[in-house]
């Protein structure tokens, strides 16, 4: 667990610890005053004989004993206030301390799992990403640190305590320490298991939880038209049945004890008693030392439930700490500084400019060689040896079947995903780990399917951007390219400030694309790739845009991979692919001549375009 922790975040666990021995002190010291107290109002000529309190009598100048013992309980009583006002101050602390712990936890999750390549998303389920970060880092906090901080605390405290008692009476200090120990060892032994067990499947159930939630909701569309809103609402009830078994049987095996334990120390303060008045001492004499041992009794039970708490919630929530440990471990942030003035790359490589982020110098070409990828846990490659270069400033299309590998081409272009094989050039300079994100801050890209923020049209064309940072004349610029500023300006009500809706549920496919392709515009990139970006508009304003991209290409390179071959018709170059392969190279014209397979899509395209 403190391997988790900060540099920052270790400093201030001891600033916590010390509040911790400082609760413990005062804990001890409110036993300790009730001993000589209770001793004082049992035999008050103890005022007299007692050559300190003779003398803090006299120069207060007390006429009464009576008034001397109402001055000596109001200190005791604020002693005992005050040792309450330091625990509740160290109990905040800790708390604080707890969850500044677990949003530090939570944020880097979160940058580590963003920071991890694409193709680690293609074997992880987002929800169990996000429970991760949002729900099992509080479960950290609660059901990790908080009770360990507490059993730190309280065992500080239960330690002092017994320390003060075994100083009063150490053959009754050690049968009580034995009894009360070996009681709850006895029963933290029993269960752990059956805790480690039952703390294993909350989590599994939880993940199945936010599975269920996320897909209901994910494609609540299709939820409601084929009715199927039984079918998840039974999914996600199982998973949250055994999730709320598990942390109710949790929480009952970790407050149990305390019942059966306290009627166990009620017997033993009675045989205390007994004891001491059996060793001959009298009922006058034994007093102050029984109360001292119920007042010590008092602090000590809710230490001891405190300690057993804490170890038992710490063993429920083993496989949580497993979790977060191997993950942030795992998904390290890259570090901070790597690429620092010292290590700037050569000048030849990179262009840098005060406002825009560094890029990779692209006027030449993109040269792919001999280039392979296969899927991870798969046999047969996705793509096989594909070699084609893509000059500066052309008009490019990547056609094929479903599956023939122009999403997987265009990914990788994109640098999100790594070649098993082979190698990509950008003006010659093999593009690698350390400069992908130089060559990334030259692209476009546009997806089939656009994801919309709950916010603005600006927003989400000017994407990822503060309010503050967005460059509304930009915003504009690319909305008309793509054609879609009419409609904002005279079709939303509030123009660009237009609330679009979670997931863009307020404009439709067609609008949902061309506000995809201005966010891909709105950084004027110098390469911009297409994947089936207009297969939900219509053919005109597909023409247009077509047209449109086709027109201000002049300082830019477009890469579009399309079903639809009107799309491409004003290419320069056609890259036909089938089975990862490239089938077939050339103009649209030269490829209806050339291939049979290009010649049937583009006839079955046309087909599709009449009936539309």
């Amino acid at each position: 667990m403190l391997a988790l922790f900060s540099p920052a975040e270790r400093v201030r666990f001891a600033g916590v610890l010390a509040a911790m021995f400082t609760m413990g002190i005062m804990q001890m010291a409110g036993v300790g005053v009730i001993l000589p107290f209770v001793s004082l109002l049992s035999n008050p000529e103890h005022v007299h004989t007692n050559a300190a309190l003779d003398w803090l009598y006299t120069v207060l100048g007390f006429a009464s004993v009576n008034g001397f013992l109402i001055l000596i309980g109001s200190v005791l009583l604020a002693i005992l206030v005050l040792s309450n006002v330091v625990t509740a101050l160290t109990i905040w602390l800790m708390t604080r301390f707890s969850w500044g712990v677990q949003r530090r936890i939570s944020a880097r999750l979160l940058e580590g799992y963003l920071n991890q390549p694409y193709e680690t998303f293609l074997n992880r389920n987002s929800a169990e990403t996000g429970k991760n970060i949002l729900i099992e880092s509080q479960q950290f906090a609660n059901g990790v640190l908080m009770p360990a901080l507490k059993a730190l605390a309280f065992g500080i405290t239960a330690a002092m305590i017994v320390g003060f008692l075994f100083w009063l009476e150490p053959l009754l200090a050690l049968a009580v320490t034995l009894i009360f120990g070996c009681a709850y060892l006895l029963v933290y032994l029993t269960i752990r298991r059956v805790l480690l067990r039952t703390g294993r499947t909350r989590m599994a159930a939880n993940t199945e939880r936010f599975k269920a939630v996320g897909e209901a909701f994910g494609s609540v569309k299709e939820v409601k038209v084929l009715n199927r809103e039984a079918h998840f609402i039974h999914r996600y009830d199982p998973a949250a049945r055994t999730f709320a078994n598990a942390m109710a049987k949790s929480q009952v095996l970790a407050q149990v004890p305390r019942y059966a334990i306290e009627g166990l120390a009620f017997g033993i303060v009675m045989a205390a008693m007994l004891y001491l008045l059996a060793s001959g001492q009298g009922l006058q004499s034994a007093l102050p030392l029984a109360s001292a041992f119920v007042v010590a009794g008092y602090r000590l039970l809710p230490a001891l439930q405190n300690i057993y708490q804490g170890f038992a919630q710490w063993r429920f929530n083993q496989s949580v700490l497993d979790t977060l440990q191997k993950d942030l471990t795992a998904h390290q942030p890259p570090a901070q500084a790597a690429s620092g003035p010292s290590q700037t790359l050569p000048e030849s490589n990179v262009a840098t400019s005060p406002h825009e982020p560094v890029k990779l110098v692209f006027d030449q070409t993109i040269q792919l060689r001999n280039l392979t990828y296969h899927y991870p846990n798969t046999s047969a490659p996705s793509l096989d040896a594909i070699t084609l270069t893509i000059p500066c400033n052309s008009f490019v299309a990547l056609t094929g079947q479903t599956g023939a590998g122009k999403t997987t081409l265009a990914d990788i272009i994109l640098g999100l995903l790594e070649p098993s094989a082979g190698e990509i050039l950008i003006d010659g300079t093999v593009l690698t780990e350390e400069n992908r994100s130089q060559w990334q801050a030259n692209l476009g890209y546009v997806p089939q399917d656009i994801y919309l923020t709950d916010s603005t049209i600006s927003s989400n064309i000017a994407y990822g951007l503060a309010e503050a940072e967005i460059d509304h004349s930009a915003v504009e610029r690319a909305a008309r390219i793509a054609n879609i500023h009419e409609f904002i300006t005279n079709k939303l009500p509030d123009g660009y400030d237009t609330i679009v809706g979670e997931r863009g549920v307020r404009v439709s496919g067609g609008q949902r694309q061309r506000i995809g392709i201005a966010r891909a515009l709105y950084h004027d990139p110098a390469v911009i790739v297409l994947d089936e970006a207009t297969s939900a508009l219509d053919n005109e304003t597909e023409r247009r845009i077509v047209n449109e991209l086709d027109a201000m290409r002049g300082g830019r390179t477009l890469i579009v991979i399309a079903h639809r071959l009107t799309t491409v018709q004003k290419c320069h170059e056609v890259f036909m692919l089938h089975d990862g392969r490239i089938a077939a190279r050339g103009s649209y014209d030269e490829l209806i001549q050339q291939s049979a397979e290009f010649g049937d899509l583009a006839q079955a395209d046309n087909s599709a375009a009449v009936i539309r």
